[in-house]
């Protein structure tokens, strides 16, 4: 397999640019996901790597071969890059076996290939039947399936999962991700969902105004976010103002003092100081009934129970210091709305200087 690299990649429709200038590169065997909101150009870089558009200017490379660039473009059918698209899209007149088998030689059929690929897909003994017969999540996987039947060297991912029930939803993706495990496939999926991104992807990419704002570890990005607006978009983040001493070691915020982590692209680094932009992650946080006069005090405004955690809302008594505060919890304390709560951060803290570029 081939490392996919994309080099300074620009395309417009219109006057304004979709991608501007973006870069990325996508090792061989990873599955990496493109995260980013509705209309920053996910669906369109999709798109052109597909071969389904052509960009404006940069290239596209797999490997020595150049798929798209000023004087070359190679056809979408013979780029060897699978694409299951957000409703699978399969031809409702073909059989599961049949819309699997569609693109590939007569031979490749008869040599068993289809059943294998609808048993990896764990659709093994459906390929007689016929999409309308199918749940949407078994037609996502006969998508995938058609999919990996060109042995592609990179399959794209268009929010195929989007359109599922939530249990649903986390089942299919898991599924998705063990079967391209298996099969040793590089993957890219383009996403708005931030845990889908985490939880799926050996690397994410964080797409904003049409250029890869940052790319790293599910991991890295969440803990070593580059900017506010990075940290807000790789989960919950409670953002709030301060000014870090001298040094840039501590910064005083509503919610006290902190110890100021230097670990983060772009965050305070020693000798930092002046205003700033905290991020306090929710659990960070912790809480403490009957608090004392030296604590940060508010009220429970919202309880919101998962199972497995629990998101709480807290009113800070002065907001015009601090507003809302984001808390997750584990355990089984219940707050109840309107519980009076001390607020603690623990751990260092990340901190950018009201200077550095966002």
């Amino acid at each position: 397999m081939n490392r996919l690299v994309v080099a300074g990649l620009w395309k417009s429709f219109g006057p304004q640019p979709v991608l501007a200038g973006l870069d990325l590169e996508v090792h061989p065997g990873s599955l990496t996901a493109i995260l980013g909101p509705s209309g920053s150009g996910k669906t369109t870089l999709l798109r052109i790597l597909a071969g389904f558009e052509r960009a404006d200017r940069g290239t596209v490379s797999m490997g020595e071969v150049v798929l798209d660039g000023t004087r070359h473009h190679v056809a979408p059918e013979h780029r060897h890059i699978g694409y299951v698209p957000q409703e699978g899209a399969l031809f409702p007149h073909l059989t599961v076996g049949r819309n699997v088998a569609f693109g590939v030689t007569r031979a490749e059929r008869r040599s068993g290939m289809i059943g294998d690929l609808l048993e990896l897909v764990g659709m093994r003994g459906m390929g007689h039947r016929y999409p309308h017969q199918l749940s949407g999540g078994q037609q996502q996987r006969v998508a995938l399936a058609r999919a990996l039947a060109v042995k592609p060297e990179l399959v794209l991912l268009d929010e195929p999962f989007s359109s599922l029930d939530p249990t649903l939803r986390a089942e299919v993706r898991a599924d998705v991700q063990a079967v391209l495990r298996r099969a040793g496939t590089t993957a890219l999926l383009v996403t708005h969902d931030q845990d889908e991104a985490l939880s799926w992807a050996d690397h994410v990419a964080v797409i904003r105004h049409g250029r890869i704002a940052q790319m790293g570890t599910p991991e890295s990005l969440y803990a070593r976010p580059g900017d506010p607006e990075v940290a807000r978009f790789v989960g919950e983040a409670n953002l709030i103002g301060g000014r870090l001493a001298p040094g840039g070691r501590t910064v005083t915020t509503a919610l006290g003092t902190l110890e100021v982590s230097t670990d983060a692209p772009g965050s305070s680094r020693t000798g930092g100081e002046g205003a700033a932009t905290v991020l306090v992650r929710p659990e960070q946080v912790d809480l403490v009934a009957d608090p004392d006069a030296g604590m940060v005090r508010g009220r429970v405004k919202e309880y919101e129970y998962y199972g497995h955690d629990a998101v709480v809302r807290v009113e800070a008594d002065d907001p015009s210091r601090l507003g809302e505060v984001v808390v997750r919890i584990t355990g089984g304390v219940s707050w109840a709305p309107g519980a009076r709560v001390g607020l603690v951060v623990r751990g260092p803290v990340l901190a950018w200087p009201e200077t550095t570029p966002a």
